[in-house]
């Protein structure tokens, strides 16, 4: 079960970062649009709401308006896929959305940052296309600062999250790695310690080998 919810976190984490920094890219091209207005509000929102509390109010959304609450008992994805879905979805967007407000953030700052570089300024000169200059010059040059937090975060989802594991009921790493704490069970405290830890480890080396991908002057040798 730990597995699965660890692998649905991930997955549509990733998923949801990379439609983030989709949206980012015209905000920040287009500053103090309405465009830039909403993704700042819609990710200061993420930023200043607790993961409980959205959380909570999912669920409360749903009973109010909809009468239906998500399932309480999981479900296994190769047992009925649609069902682990209604019990997946939720925590998802709760712990996506904060997720995705943090990169959000990095990377419209970046992006702005790069986009004031002199080497921008030379490809408009040259008449290059706004696609060009934006996803080939500006977006790739900016993503390095944006790949690191983003590989911390996912780091830290796969290590569990506690809170967010109570409110929707759901027996997560974290969760369990508290009940070991509290029953004082060693074996298992020192079992899900390692695989936090591992996951770190494996999570940075990716992050440092996608270095060299985004800029050209990064050589492993």
């Amino acid at each position: 079960m730990m597995a699965g919810v660890r692998c649905h976190r991930t997955l549509f984490t990733v998923v949801a970062l990379a439609v983030l920094v989709a949206l980012t890219t015209p905000a920040a091209v287009r500053q103090d649009t309405w465009v830039d207005y909403a993704v700042r509000v819609v990710s200061i929102g993420g930023l200043a709401i607790p993961g409980f509390w959205v959380g909570i109010l999912c669920i409360l959304f749903l009973v109010i308006f909809f009468g239906w609450g998500p399932p309480l008992e999981f479900t296994p994805p190769w047992v009925n896929p649609w069902a682990n879905l209604q019990m997946m979805i939720w925590p998802i967007v709760t712990v996506g959305y904060r997720q995705a407000a943090v990169t959000t953030r990095m990377t419209r700052s970046t992006l702005l940052e790069v986009l004031r570089e002199d080497y921008i300024r030379t490809a408009w000169a040259k008449g290059l296309r706004e696609r060009a200059v934006v996803i080939r010059h500006a977006l790739k040059n900016s993503m390095l600062p944006v790949i690191t937090l983003i590989g911390t975060e996912l780091a830290f989802l796969m290590g569990g999250l506690v809170v967010t594991e109570t409110v929707f009921t759901l027996n997560g790493v974290g969760r369990f790695l508290i009940d070991a704490v509290s029953h004082r069970d060693y074996p298992v405290v020192q079992a899900l310690i390692f695989l936090t830890a591992s996951s770190f480890v494996l999570v940075n080396l990716l992050v440092d080998l996608t270095y060299a991908w985004f800029d050209p002057r990064i050589r492993y040798r």
